[in-house]
C-alpha cells in the first residue's frame, strides 16, 4: 500500500512540475508577443508606452503623436530626449531620478503646445 501511495505522489509531483513549466513557457511567449506588438505600435506611429526597440539600451515612447527616448546613465539617472526618428540624437528634455519622475514630466511635455 505504501508503494502505491508513493508512486501516486511522485506522479502528482511530476505532473505539477510539467504544468508549471508549461505555464511559464506560455507566459514567456505571451510577454514576447506583447513586446513585439508594442514595438510595432511605436514604429507605425501610434501612441504607446515605453518600449525597447531593436535591442537598444534606450526605451522609446510616443505620446500625442510625439516620440521620446529615455536612456539610463551610469549614475542610474534617466535622460529624456524628444526625437523625430529612432536614429535621431534628439532634443534634450531633462534628467530624472527615476522613470516615474520622467513619466510625470512627460505627461506635461507631451501635451504642451509645440513652440
Amino acid at each position: 500500500m505504501r508503494a502505491i501511495i508513493g508512486a501516486l505522489q511522485e506522479h502528482i509531483e511530476r505532473e505539477e512540475e510539467r504544468l508549471r513549466q508549461e505555464q511559464q513557457e506560455q507566459y514567456r511567449r505571451w510577454r514576447e508577443e506583447e513586446r513585439v506588438k508594442l514595438e510595432q505600435r511605436f514604429l507605425l506611429g501610434a501612441d504607446c508606452g515605453w518600449t525597447k526597440i531593436e535591442k537598444s539600451d534606450a526605451f522609446y515612447c510616443r505620446r500625442n503623436g510625439r516620440a521620446f527616448r529615455i536612456v539610463q546613465g551610469k549614475d542610474k539617472r534617466w535622460t529624456m530626449y524628444r526625437i523625430k526618428e529612432i536614429a535621431d540624437k534628439g532634443e534634450f528634455l531633462g534628467t530624472y531620478q527615476g522613470r516615474g519622475d520622467a513619466n510625470k514630466a512627460l505627461s506635461k511635455i507631451a501635451y504642451a503646445p509645440e513652440p
